[in-house]
C-alpha cells in the first residue's frame, strides 16, 4: 500500500497511532507509530515490513534513540509517554483524550475516519439515517450512500411536504434551515461512531470462533489437559473476553435503543443528550474493543493459518495472552451496566 493508504489504515485502527498526526518537534520520531501489542502495552514501532519484521521500543527508551528538544515545558518524550497510556487509538477516543492532554492536532481530518472506511460503514448507518429520512419524507426508501448525500438531500428537498417537515424539525431543534447542514454533520458523525464500533465488534466474530476452536483442541490434548495452570488460565481468558464482549454488545444495543426513542420527541435537548450519552462512553468502548482486537488479532496473526500446533499455542497463552487482562478488565469495570438519557447530566464529559 502507498503512504496515504497506510495512513488511512492506521487512523481507522483501534490499536495504531501514526505519530505524523501528533505535533512533535522530532521529524524522525514523527515517522514512527504507537502500537498496542497482545499484552495491551503501547510500543513505539520504528519500522515494519514483510522482510524486516517490526522494530519496536518501549516509550521510556525514546530519549536513548532520538535527540529530544528539552527547551519546552513538555517535550516529545513526555508526549509519547502520555499517549502510551491511552486505552485505545481510535479517532473517537483520541478526540477526547488528546483534548484532555492539551494536544492540538493541526489537521482535523486526522481525527476522522478515512473516506473508504466511512463508505464501508454505510450499511451500519441505515438504522440511524432511516428515522431522520422518515421524519422528512414520510418513508425511508430514499437511497443514501454517503453522509454528504444526506446533507444534500435535506438542503434541497424536492417536495413541499418535505420542506414543511424540515421546518417543524428545525423549530423543535431551535435552529434555522441554514443551520441544518451543521446539525446533520453532528448527527452523522455521532452515529458514525456507533457504526464504527459495531463494525469493529462484528469483525472479531471469526477470531472469537477460531480462538474457541483452538482452546477446545488444547483441552482435548492428552498431555496438556493435565496442566492445571494452563487449564485455569484458558478458562479465565475465555471468561474475561466473553464478559468484555458482552459489555460492549450491551452498550451498543442501549445506544441504538435510546437513539431510536429520540425520534419520538426530537428536540434540541434530546439530541444533545443522546450525543453526550454516546460521546461520554467513547473511550470506554474504544478501550474494550482495542483490548479484544489486540488479543484476538495477536492470536490470529500467529496461529490463523494453522501452521503451529497446540504446544506452541499453549506457550503463547501463558506467555502473552493472559498478560494485560487486568488492564482490560479495569476498562470494563468503568463501563456502565446500561445507559439512558437520564444518566448523563449537562456538561458531563469523560
Amino acid at each position: 500500500m502507498d503512504a496515504k493508504q497506510r495512513f488511512d489504515y492506521e487512523k481507522d485502527s483501534l490499536h495504531l497511532l501514526p505519530l505524523a498526526m501528533i505535533p512533535l518537534k522530532s521529524l524522525s520520531l514523527s515517522r514512527a507509530r504507537l502500537v498496542k501489542n497482545v499484552r495491551m502495552q503501547s510500543m513505539v514501532e520504528l519500522f515494519e515490513g514483510a522482510g524486516t519484521g517490526s522494530g519496536q521500543i518501549e516509550p521510556g527508551m525514546i530519549e536513548q534513540i532520538f535527540e529530544i528538544d528539552h527547551s519546552s515545558p513538555v517535550n516529545d518524550a513526555d508526549t509519547i509517554l502520555a499517549l502510551a497510556k491511552l486505552g485505545s487509538f481510535d479517532v473517537y477516543s483520541l478526540r477526547i483524550q488528546l483534548r484532555g492532554l492539551g494536544i492540538d492536532v493541526e489537521d482535523s481530518e486526522h481525527l476522522r475516519l478515512s473516506r473508504g472506511k466511512r463508505a464501508e460503514l454505510i450499511k451500519y448507518m441505515l438504522s440511524f439515517t432511516r428515522p431522520l429520512i422518515r421524519q422528512i419524507y414520510g418513508n425511508d426508501e430514499t437511497d443514501i450512500s454517503d453522509l454528504s448525500e444526506l446533507i444534500q438531500l435535506f438542503d434541497n428537498p424536492d417536495r413541499e411536504e418535505a420542506m414543511n417537515n424540515l421546518q417543524v424539525i428545525t423549530e423543535n431543534l431551535h435552529i434555522t434551515i441554514a443551520e441544518l447542514p451543521r446539525f446533520l454533520e453532528d448527527y452523522g458523525d455521532t452515529f458514525l461512531s456507533l457504526a464504527y464500533f459495531q463494525n469493529c465488534l462484528d469483525s472479531l466474530a471469526p477470531q472469537f470462533l477460531s480462538f474457541a476452536n483452538a482452546l477446545k483442541a488444547i483441552r482435548e490434548h492428552h498431555q496438556l489437559k493435565q496442566n492445571a495452570s494452563l487449564m485455569y488460565a484458558m478458562n479465565k481468558i475465555t471468561e474475561n473476553l466473553a464478559e468484555v464482549k458482552g459489555t460492549v454488545e450491551g452498550l451498543l444495543e442501549s445506544f441504538e435503543r435510546e437513539s431510536q426513542s429520540m425520534w419520538e420527541d426530537i428536540n434540541a435537548d434530546t439530541f444533545h443528550r443522546v450525543k453526550m450519552l454516546i460521546e461520554y462512553n467513547h473511550t470506554t468502548i474504544g478501550g474494550m474493543l482495542c483490548g479484544l482486537s489486540v488479543k484476538l488479532g495477536g492470536w490470529s496473526e500467529r496461529f490463523g493459518k494453522g501452521e503451529h500446533g497446540v504446544l506452541r499455542q499453549s506457550e503463547f497463552i501463558m506467555s502473552e495472552m493472559r498478560h494485560g487482562m487486568e488492564e482490560l478488565l479495569a476498562i470494563k469495570a468503568a463501563a456502565p451496566s446500561g445507559v439512558k438519557f437520564a444518566d448523563i447530566s449537562d456538561g458531563a464529559e469523560k
